[in-house]
């Protein structure tokens, strides 16, 4: 699909095609690896130019505030330099609350380099004309290195079966008792830390339990009812 959008009068029937037909397909060629992200919120693979895009999705896939998310989205115009130009963001999320985001992936050196600022900026303007606004996600963000670690885990173990009899214990135990760590939890389900990691980020994934992702999952990581 390669239709513009020229106005905010079609900006929600263009942002839900988005989600089925994206502005752009991504194919590879010569000078440019396409890679596939298997979402798991999605259900199917996301197309993306870069492993900075790649991990990114893990971002969106994990973050509870956000419904779905897609990749190239929608065309749209801007002016810059008195010329008129076309622009695809990287990604286009739609929030729980109704509200749809777009994105723009950028690493550091990228970011911060007064070329992209003023372009970033003709872009992010264009963008409020139509009412959507359009954020930038620097590699700082996105990879920090923990958060990154934990949400990798989190794709890893993430399953659509039913919940095992320990998950489900494990949820029964949080929900009489309150927030548990780990090792509280290996205790009163007599599971050892090999087989309850797993099943752990699983539930963590399907947004049934909460943790400080920020820090390494370990033994003393609390896990809260979600």
């Amino acid at each position: 699909m390669d239709t513009y959008l020229f106005s905010p009068e079609n900006v929600k029937e263009a942002l839900e095609s988005a989600f089925y037909e994206p502005a752009r397909s991504l194919t590879k060629s010569r000078g440019k690896n396409i890679h596939r992200y298997a979402s798991t919120k999605m259900g199917q693979r996301i197309s993306v130019e870069s492993t900075l895009e790649f991990d990114a999705c893990f971002h969106f896939d994990f973050d509870k505030s956000i419904k779905r998310f897609c990749s190239q989205p929608i065309r749209y115009n801007y002016h810059l330099d008195e010329k008129k130009r076309s622009y695809v963001p990287d990604f286009l999320a739609e929030f729980n609350d109704g509200d749809f985001v777009l994105f723009e992936v950028k690493t550091n050196s990228a970011a911060y380099s007064k070329g992209f600022q003023r372009e970033f900026q003709a872009k992010k303007y264009a963008a409020e004309q139509l009412g959507i606004p359009l954020v930038l996600l620097k590699e700082s963000e996105i990879r920090d290195a923990q958060l990154l670690k934990n949400l990798k885990l989190l794709h890893r173990y993430a399953s659509r079966d039913d919940l095992t009899y320990y998950q489900q214990a494990i949820l029964s135990i949080l929900s009489d008792f309150g927030s548990q760590n780990v090792e509280s939890l290996i205790h009163k389900t007599g599971m050892n830390r090999v087989n309850i990691m797993p099943m752990v980020c699983d539930l963590l994934a399907r947004c049934l339990l909460d943790a400080d992702l920020a820090m390494p999952l370990t033994n003393q990581t609390v896990l809260n009812y979600a």
